[in-house]
């Protein structure tokens, strides 16, 4: 696991969990603007980059991380932003509660499926084999994520894709495979630690269907946690297409007593 923080000069402190199959650099603008005005701990996992190891499980990466943050004396996050597998992180590191979080968002976060052991076999070895095709194929990820939405404005799509197509490449099998394995199936206590965390999950409109089985168990899992739909996005498309609205929204979110159910406007 790779560490990078930003704006340490900041007395705030914000953990930033990316969602997987995405480059460091693609939440740079994001990460950027939030390290104005916190000390922003960026994770890399495992098996993503050049880390040098295989990415394991969602256990060993928030243990991984509650170990990284005692180490260096941080007791407390002022905030948490987790997105995809970075939702299903951050949701374990929230569960256990052995460092207290201010306020936390679960961007589209991953949760451990509810069907037999035989169905969520067949939903990891699909995603497996959807992963590996699009890493070996630039014109099915071109398909499947269209550079004229994916790319941001003034940046060239070709160099991009280019330097995405190159870095997909460098997940191994045993990475693909753990990761989806364990984003939907890691382990949570039967309820979660109580911290006094303000919580939200956000999720994009148009992903609304995908996250279904997501929403209707963090729901259940957090019982005071603030629903907020993105309008007219889809799956991260915030945190790496729309970096000042993803700042503003953040911002927004930890500024302001949350509304039970309120959607993002």
């Amino acid at each position: 696991m790779k560490v990078s923080e930003y704006g340490k000069e900041h007395e705030k402190t914000l953990l930033f969990l990316p969602c997987t199959a995405e480059p460091e650099w693609a939440f740079a603008d994001s990460v950027g603007l939030l390290s104005q005005d916190y000390h922003v701990i960026q994770i890399v996992y495992d098996g993503h980059g050049e880390t040098g190891e295989d990415f394991i499980s969602v256990e060993a990466t928030a243990d991984g991380i509650t170990d990284w943050l005692k180490t260096h004396g941080i007791s407390r996050l002022d905030a948490a932003y987790g997105c995809s597998l970075g939702g299903a992180c951050l949701t374990r590191f929230l569960a256990l509660g052995k460092i207290p979080v201010g306020r936390a968002v679960i961007d589209a976060g991953i949760t451990p499926y509810q069907m037999p052991l035989i169905l969520r076999r067949l939903a990891c070895l699909r995603d497996f084999l959807g992963f590996r095709l699009i890493a070996k194929s630039r014109k099915i990820l071109e398909i499947a994520y269209p550079p004229e939405r994916w790319t941001l404005p003034g940046r060239d799509p070709v160099k991009e894709y280019d330097a995405l197509a190159t870095y997909l490449k460098t997940y191994s099998k045993r990475t693909v495979r753990n990761i989806f394995w364990s984003a939907n199936n890691y382990a949570l206590p039967p309820e979660p630690a109580e911290t006094g965390c303000h919580i939200t999950y956000w999720y994009g409109e148009e992903e609304r269907k995908a996250r279904h089985g997501n929403i209707g168990f963090i729901k259940n899992y957090f019982p005071n946690i603030q629903m907020c739909v993105i309008p007219k996005m889809d799956h991260a498309e915030l945190v790496m297409l729309h970096p000042q609205e993803f700042y503003r929204q953040i911002n927004e979110f930890m500024t302001h007593e949350p509304t039970i159910r309120n959607e993002i406007s």
